[in-house]
């Protein structure tokens, strides 16, 4: 039973879960990308070989989740199915867009949103769509070996005062748009999903998680997890799921 058929009949339910799997595919599309020119800049070969093989992966994960887009109708496509960076709308986060190279970077990111991902993705594994259930399940079984990769970073770089100070600026910056990733509270598109089993939880929930999980990693780093007070909705993007520039600020 493909996507298209258990999903007919119930339009909003499946343009909010198009829009949610493409988001999960772009990012991790876009992870995998950035990994692969991150770990050429990895401080051991070690390092550098595992994360080239995660960046493997997190592409295996966004073909098959590019896969299950293909079952929804065309109307209710996000995008147009092109794999390529030059496409003009993209569904993921704006670091993993930008140019940086930087070693505390690659691991902050990762760290971020491939935990993100897996929280949210954690809430798809008793999914009513059966598609959505089995990538969930496949993804999952892999985000073990990334999850042992990032712990050992964080302990690795937390063991010098100065690589702590460094990680734990690229997490204050990133942090904030990792938990808009989530959603607004009570966003209207996933609630459509958690109401009809598609999603497990809602956006609060998965902010929540997502903390408890990393504030344990972290620590267990010895690491500062930043606080990050109010998050900045009046620059979101509901459709790309991402934060806008923030605006320039006039001088005088």
């Amino acid at each position: 039973m493909n996507a298209r058929f258990e999903l007919s009949g119930r339009p909003e339910e499946a343009a909010a879960l198009a829009n949610l799997v493409a988001a999960i595919a772009d990012n991790k599309y876009f992870l995998a990308h950035r990994l692969a020119g991150w770990g050429v800049g990895a401080p051991a070969l070690e390092s550098a070989v595992a994360c080239t093989a995660i960046a493997q992966e997190e592409a295996g994960h966004a073909r098959g989740l590019y896969s299950l887009l293909e079952d929804f109708p065309p109307e209710l496509r996000p995008v147009p199915l092109e794999r390529g960076d030059d496409r003009p709308r993209k569904y993921a986060v704006s670091f993993l867009l930008d140019g940086s190279d930087s070693w505390y970077r690659a691991v902050a990111a990762l760290a971020l949103m491939d935990l993100a991902m897996t929280t949210l993705l954690e809430a798809c594994s008793g999914s009513s769509l059966s598609e959505l259930r089995k990538r969930a399940d496949r993804i999952l079984g892999d985000e073990r070996f990334h999850v042992r990769y990032v712990e050992g970073r964080l302990r690795e770089l937390g063991a010098s005062p100065a690589e702590a100070f460094a990680l734990e600026d690229e997490l204050a910056a990133l942090l904030p748009e990792t938990l808009c990733w989530f959603g607004p509270p009570g966003e209207q598109g996933l609630e459509l999903l958690v109401a009809a089993g598609l999603v497990g939880r809602g956006n609060d929930e998965l902010r929540e998680r997502f903390l408890d999980v990393l504030r344990a990693q972290t620590e267990s780093g010895g690491l500062r997890l930043p606080e990050t007070g109010e998050l900045p909705w009046e620059r979101w993007n509901s459709l790309e799921r991402r934060l806008t520039a923030a605006p320039a600020t006039a001088t005088a």
